[in-house]
Order: structure tokens, then C-alpha cells, then sequence
């Protein structure tokens, strides 16, 4: 049924309010506060660039499944010109192992799928 633009705006604002921020994700000591764009590890605050930041929430809201380099270069980079070589996947994820305090001998949080790319943990993993 019709109805006019007042009350359409009136249901538009009443469904925004039943909206639920989106939950933190939470891997060991690591947490994404994806409503805040902050990341903490054991409660301290750690300072990532907008693509750091990126990078790792696409790995973790596919938390499980191995992402390939070109996938992640997609997605966290979007259609930029300088997005087209793994070699940029690599530098940011050594950046960010770095930061979160991850090593890359025994990684907790990003690991490497051998010729494939990157993969965080998801919560089946052990």
C-alpha cells in the first residue's frame, strides 16, 4: 500500500534504530572493532594505516578460508592502479605481523597458505 514520504522516513529511521552494531571479532589476545575501525591486542590499542586496517578485515570476515593474493589485492585495495602485484600483499601483512605483534615463523593470527595466499584462523581452527 502507498503511503506518504513522511511515513516512509518514519519506518526507514525505526528499522535503522532495531539495527545491531556489528560484533568485535576476537582471535586470541587480537580484537577488530569493525564499528569503530580500532584494533587492540591484549587491550592495547595498535595504530594501523587505512589499508592495514583493510587488509585485515577482509581476513577476518573470511576468518577460515584461505584468500588468494589476487582475492585480497580485490578486496582490500579495491580498483587503485597500485593494486596489481602480490609483492604489496606481502610488504602489508609483514607490516601488520609486526604490529599485532605476530610471528611469522609461528603465526596467530595471519597464516600463509604456501602459493595461495593468506589465511586468519577461524573459530574451529586450533
Amino acid at each position: 500500500k502507498p503511503c506518504s514520504p513522511s511515513v516512509l522516513a518514519a519506518r526507514v529511521r525505526a528499522a535503522l534504530r532495531g539495527t545491531a552494531e556489528p560484533e568485535p571479532f576476537v582471535l586470541g589476545g587480537l580484537t577488530i572493532h569493525y564499528d569503530q575501525r580500532r584494533v587492540t591486542v591484549v587491550g592495547r590499542p595498535v595504530k594501523l594505516t587505512a589499508t592495514e586496517y583493510e587488509l585485515l578485515r577482509v581476513l577476518s570476515v573470511n576468518a577460515g578460508r584461505a584468500l588468494t593474493y589476487d582475492s585480497l589485492l580485490r578486496q582490500a585495495w579495491g580498483r587503485r592502479r597500485d593494486a596489481s602485484d602480490p609483492k604489496l600483499v606481502r610488504a602489508v601483512v609483514k607490516r601488520l605481523r609486526r604490529k599485532l605483534g605476530d610471528d611469522a615463523a609461528s603465526p596467530a593470527y595471519i597464516r600463509n597458505e604456501r602459493g595461495v595466499g593468506y589465511r586468519m584462523p577461524g573459530p574451529d581452527d586450533a
